[in-house]
């Protein structure tokens, strides 16, 4: 396995960061800013013709969008462990790996480039947020992680979109049950190891 991430750590590149410590996978770090000329250039485009950060080169095969890698990687390397088991816990790291990148991160996100868009929308964007987090404190009523007994892929990429800078822009008392799940995530060995090695 020759694997290699690209991207800065204070991207979501840091969410794949994670991802592949959560499997203690070695990997080359090439640490590109989103603004980093060489993401325009001819070769790094054949590996991702967006031009964008992250980027995974995994034995010759590139892929982009964090989320996608994250479920790649585990998939790959962590089945039955950070990849659910069975079809129907696949289904379920699907479904909410897609409802965090739909449904929420466009309205939690703080790129700036989106700036006006979210202070054009104002309270709705807000109302969404606090429907997206009711759902999810809901669910979590009755269960400790979103998939199973233990830790997935689905809770890594969730609480990706839900990065603690991002919550920390957010009311979350509320959601006692987000905040507490959001804690578990992120006290993760994995998580405070990453999060330390990258700061």
């Amino acid at each position: 396995m020759v694997l290699t991430i690209y991207g800065s750590p204070k991207s979501r590149t840091l969410r794949v960061l994670w991802v592949a410590a959560e499997l203690g996978l070695d990997y080359t770090h090439v640490p590109l800013e989103f603004d980093d000329p060489k993401l325009k250039s001819p070769d790094f485009l054949k590996l991702n013709p967006a031009g964008s950060i992250p980027t995974l080169v995994d034995d010759g095969f590139a892929l982009s969008e964090s989320l996608a890698i994250n479920l790649y990687l585990a998939k790959t390397y962590g089945a039955g462990r950070l990849y659910p088991a069975t079809p129907q816990g696949e289904a379920e790291a699907w479904r909410w790996t897609v409802w965090a990148q739909g449904h929420l991160e466009p309205w939690v996100q703080q790129d700036a480039l989106l700036a006006k868009l979210r202070a054009s929308m104002g309270e709705n964007a807000r109302a969404v947020v606090e429907h997206g987090l009711g759902m999810l404190d809901r669910t979590l009523d009755h269960r400790t992680w979103l998939v199973g007994e233990a830790f997935s892929v689905a809770d890594l990429n969730v609480a990706c979109v839900l990065s603690p800078s991002r919550v920390a822009k957010l009311d979350l008392s509320p959601f006692p049950k987000v905040h507490d799940w959001l804690a578990r995530c992120y006290g993760r060995p994995a998580a405070v190891a990453t999060r330390t090695r990258f700061a």
